[in-house]
């Protein structure tokens, strides 16, 4: 007898997990949403264990898992992709992908009418924006390859006269202060549905959940010499 396809996903990019459970009709079989803490992220596994159980499948009866790569909270990234490729391991049966979160930002906030170009836009911190550019194709977005930090408004005005953005609504009061007279321009979600995980490019697994994506360069630090205790 064939196995059942029952599709997971998770998107932990910031301080809310994003689960759903759908089946290969695109039927939605539950979606929960779940405040954390990246740093502490223990009751994951059975929040996950038990939205199989109320999906009607165990854990292991998961035939699909796409993972969020971001960008978003780096320790939530990688608290998701090696809990899911942990969960998988050893079962070459089972197929689990990488999708970018901001895929998943899109599709929530721009629901039932997607645009063609887009951009999701992430608080950055330091009075910065962070900008992942994305493109629609064949119903799915795709990077394009466009990625920016901002600095100032004028940057920001000139994104959005080529694109819809979209952010999440814990971001609004940083991009209102970055440029109070643009807020309006950008759609605004509460969460990221990770069902849209599922739904975006559902045929591609060609990117690992591991495959973070990154809109800085990453910092390294000299390593001091260790202190010689006498």
């Amino acid at each position: 007898m064939e196995q059942k396809t029952i599709r997971a996903a998770l998107d932990f990019s910031w301080n809310e997990a994003s689960l759903a459970l759908a089946d290969e009709q695109n039927n939605i079989l539950f979606t929960e949403k779940i405040m954390l803490n990246g740093h502490d992220a223990s009751a994951l596994p059975e929040r996950l264990e038990l939205a199989a159980k109320h999906a009607g499948t165990p854990l292991a009866g998961i035939t699909e898992w796409s993972v969020g790569t971001g960008p978003g909270g780096f320790t939530g990234l990688r608290v998701a992709a090696a809990l899911i490729s942990g969960l998988t391991y050893g079962h070459p049966e089972v197929k689990v992908r990488g999708v970018p979160s901001a895929a998943g930002l899109l599709r929530t906030a721009f629901a039932g009418n997607l645009p063609e170009k887009a951009a999701a836009i992430f608080d950055g911190r330091r009075s910065e924006l962070l900008v992942y550019g994305m493109e629609l194709k064949d119903g799915s977005y795709q990077p394009d390859g466009f990625t920016a930090v901002l600095q100032n408004p004028g940057e920001l005005a000139g994104i959005l006269a080529g694109r819809s953005a979209a952010a999440l609504e814990k971001d609004r009061a940083a991009i209102a202060k970055f440029a109070p007279e643009l807020v309006d321009g950008i759609r605004f979600a509460p969460s990221i549905n990770a069902e849209e995980l599922i739904f975006n490019d559902p045929r591609n697994f060609s990117t690992s959940p591991t495959d973070l994506i990154y809109l800085r360069a990453a910092v390294f630090v000299e390593a001091r010499i260790p202190r010689k205790i006498c």
